[in-house]
């Protein structure tokens, strides 16, 4: 790969082009965040005092100081803002000149794209990368007056909102564009940003906003055959059929009506042999809202929805009514199928069942899921080279579908649904013909799951199709999700996880229990690990590629020991966890693991006792015990307490106490980090031995080569010595806290008996300061107060309102 890009420059400070710039000072890469000038100071006294003497970059300054704000945050953390440089295009445009990448995100105007990219053509280096975030403007038109040369280093790099949390990234290539510059940017994109990579060609809203627009312009004209109201159609387009939580109109009032309105007209106007054309002009009613000025979410939350108060004064969330151009209450509609569907939890199965009925709500799912399915088929030649994969990642990666059209398509039965299509005479392409297969395995099969997805994909050439190996890259192993004794890489396997050889003398031990939980059968797991890396390899990695790397322990088991009151049982539970962790921070070769998504309570108790770790970026971590009534007890208040211990012993003379405050916060607050970033911030994770990759899909590879880079002169840690602990004197002024939380009622008497103990547990117990206390004697400590908890009332209540209700529960 011949791109490197250290630094860059983004065009345009609206909220879309900060956030990328915001993006890509995650990744390192020191960010210029250029705008239009302003000829005065700002007259806001607040905003003056944010921009000082450089007032001529004063937009720049303000929409950086904007990401501080904005929810979700699309900071990982605070410090991505050191790496962040406002400027403006007359003051500071020959900073061009040394960036590695150029990046224009200005509004959505052909003139004014054009005008900018004559200023980039000026300053840029031969063979820099320059690229537009349009999200539909051609780049032909863009690039039409510009020069040859420039041409050749010019695409489109649409990124979907948030860039932070949105996977998707189209790259469009324009008619002149180097093949090889477009590729390799491809792959670091993919590898440094974290992306997935869909390439598209230059066509009205490229591939994700072409199919999805389709998806509520649809939805628009089958309400309306139907008679359906608005919230009955999100009930039935949200994840009942494998889509977003924010299904069609609540997705339309977040990106904004009118928004919308623009994208759909954008592709009526541009497209005018769209089979589906008249779909893309605004339905009358939604014409209505946007003159009105009631847009959506930006607008006060008044679009198809509208946030308003009852009587009680407790909100509300009112549905329009075109008929009566009125909000009301919302009625969603229920099916004679609805129980039954409620029930199945596979999403084909459930589709499938939906589709077997005739009543007006199964006609909608069919109609709209139909028009769906002809369209990318119909458009698939000219959106995305034919390839059914980029379509389906798409809209998979741009709108949190399950699975893409084709994928659904074939797993509900190919033909079926063809049959069905063909006497419904919608639009369908010459080289659809019966018996095709756009994928092998099947989507969704236990033989696709097993290979870790698909292996071939579906390529239409006019009137003919062809199947295409899909290329596995060096970082994708495609980790088991279940036990296949069929992996030849397999170790050893079991229903709940899998040692699996991922080659060079490393070995993987993946977790894939029910959201990768952590029970006894683990922790017998990850025993049986150690021992075999020890005899028969050189490092051991601990992670997968599931969404999640582990949501903690068991909690049904142990709600099970507490109810029949067997406390030798709950015992041996918490000598068994903390044991099996010992022996992985002693291990004799490299410990890594590399967390994703949620990785909580005993989860992350297990990353601390590993040596070394390898964090996505999007990784949400914690000690959240405190939220069940306990402390954390598998060796994590001991460990946070060592630390503390250690930082102040760095120091001569140094008061531990505040770094013991710091550990105390963490735990009584069940706090958690929001990134991989913020992890290492809090104290979770020690900065010289953890580092963060944007990539999720990388994380293992990378683990990989953290554990073989230290396999070669590794050297076990030796046992932690005694530390002189701050005893008695230590939890007196933890005390005085903890009556100050209870005067104030921010803490509830449990509240603060859960903090007592985790206090003690750091102090190193009722004893003298300056008594020494050994590791073990820490971890008998932790055990016994978190024995005590158990056998409260209040702890059990809060455990069982957990398992109840996935909340937890102040009491």
């Amino acid at each position: 790969m011949s791109v490197k890009i250290r630094r860059a420059a983004v065009l345009g400070a609206g909220v879309m082009g900060a956030q990328i710039a915001a993006h890509l000072a995650a990744a390192g890469i020191e960010t210029y965040l250029f705008d239009l000038p302003s000829n005065e100071a700002p007259r806001d006294p607040n905003e003056s005092a944010k921009v000082g003497t450089r007032f001529r970059s004063t937009r720049a300054i303000l929409a950086i100081e904007n990401l501080k704000v904005l929810k979700p945050s699309p900071l990982y953390t605070a410090d991505v803002l050191e790496l962040l440089k406002p400027g403006n295009f007359e003051d500071d445009a020959d900073v061009l000149s040394q960036c590695d990448w150029v990046l224009e995100a200005v509004v959505e105007r052909l003139d004014v794209k054009q005008k900018i990219h004559q200023l980039i053509a000026s300053k840029v280096r031969a063979g820099v990368p320059v690229t537009t975030n349009t999200s539909g403007i051609s780049l032909a038109a863009i690039a039409a007056s510009l020069p040859e040369d420039y041409q050749k280093n010019f695409f489109g790099t649409h990124f979907f909102n948030p860039p932070r949390y949105m996977k998707l990234l189209e790259m469009i290539p324009s008619a002149h564009t180097d093949k090889g510059l477009f590729e390799d940017f491809a792959q670091w994109a993919e590898d440094k940003l974290g992306k997935g990579i869909v390439r598209a060609c230059d066509t009205p809203n490229f591939v994700a906003n072409r199919i999805g627009t389709l998806v509520s312009q649809s939805a628009y004209q089958v309400m309306a055959e139907l008679a359906i109201n608005v919230e009955t159609v999100d009930a039935l387009t949200g994840p009942l059929i494998g889509r977003s939580k924010s299904a069609t109109f609540r997705t339309s009032d977040i990106v904004g009506l009118d928004t919308g309105a623009a994208v759909a007209l954008n592709t009526y106007n541009q497209a005018p042999d769209d089979p589906y054309r008249d779909y893309f002009l605004p339905s009358p009613w939604i014409a209505e809202l946007i003159e009105k000025g009631s847009l959506g979410q930006k607008t006060k939350s008044v679009g198809i929805f509208k946030r308003d108060r009852d009587a009680k004064g407790q909100t509300v969330i009112l549905a329009y009514r075109p008929a009566t151009k009125t909000y009301e209450p919302q009625a969603p509609e229920e099916f004679p199928w609805s129980a039954e569907a409620a029930k199945e939890k596979d999403t084909v199965k459930r589709i499938k069942l939906i589709l077997a009925q005739r009543d007006r709500g199964a006609l909608f799912v069919w109609r709209n899921m139909r028009d769906i399915f002809s369209y990318a088929a119909y458009l698939l030649a000219d959106i995305a080279d034919g390839y059914v994969k980029p379509v389906d990642d798409a809209v998979r990666w741009g709108f949190n579908w399950e699975m893409g059209p084709f994928e659904l398509w074939q797993a509900l039965g190919y033909d079926e649904i063809l049959n069905r299509m063909q006497e419904d005479k919608v639009p369908l392409p010459a080289w659809l013909k019966p018996g095709l297969s756009f994928y092998t395995p099947m989507p969704g099969s236990r033989e696709m799951l097993a290979a870790g997805g698909p292996e071939t994909q579906l390529k239409a050439e006019q009137k003919s199709t062809r199947s295409v190996t899909i290329p596995r890259r060096a970082h994708q192993y495609k980790l088991p999700v279940f036990e296949n004794k069929e992996d030849p890489r397999l170790v050893f396997s079991d229903a709940k996880s899998s040692l699996v050889d991922i080659g060079d003398g490393v070995a993987c031990l993946v977790f894939h229990s029910k959201m990768n939980i952590i029970n006894g059968q683990v922790t017998a797991s990850i025993r049986r690990a150690i021992e075999k890396v020890g005899s028969d390899f050189q490092a051991l990695v601990i992670g997968n590629e599931s969404q999640h790397f582990s949501t903690g322990a068991d909690l049904n088991d142990f709600v099970a020991a507490l109810t029949s009151q067997k406390w030798d049982v709950v015992r041996a539970m918490g000598n068994d966890f903390q044991g099996t962790l010992q022996q992985l921070k002693y291990a004799p070769f490299p410990v890594v693991s590399c967390p994703t998504g949620l990785s909580l309570g005993g989860a992350c108790e297990l990353m601390l006792h590993t040596r070394y770790q390898v964090l996505a970026a999007e990784t949400t971590m914690g000690l959240v015990e405190a939220n069940i009534g306990l402390i954390p007890a598998g060796g994590g208040t001991k460990e946070l307490a060592l630390r503390a211990y250690a930082r102040a012993a760095q120091g001569v003379g140094a008061d531990p106490f505040p770094f013991l405050q710091s550990a105390f916060d963490l735990i009584r607050t069940a706090r958690t980090a929001s990134s991989g970033f913020e992890a290492i911030d809090l104290g979770l994770c020690a900065q010289a031995q953890a580092e963060v990759v944007l990539s999720k899909e990388h994380v293992v590879h990378r683990a990989k080569q953290t554990a073989l880079y230290h396999a070669e002169n590794f050297r076990p840690l030796t046992l932690e010595k005694p530390v002189a602990v701050v005893g008695q004197a230590g939890l007196d002024r933890f005390e005085a806290q903890l009556a100050a939380g209870l005067e104030q009622k921010s803490l509830s008497q449990h509240d603060a008996l859960i903090a007592r103990q985790v206090a003690t547990v750091i102090c190193g117990g009722r004893v003298p300061a300056g008594t020494l206390v050994s590791e073990q004697g820490f971890l008998d400590l932790e055990k016994d107060l978190f024995l005590e908890l158990c056998q409260t009332p209040k702890t059990f209540d809060r455990l069982k309102a957990m398992l109840a209700t996935k909340r937890p529960l102040k009491n």
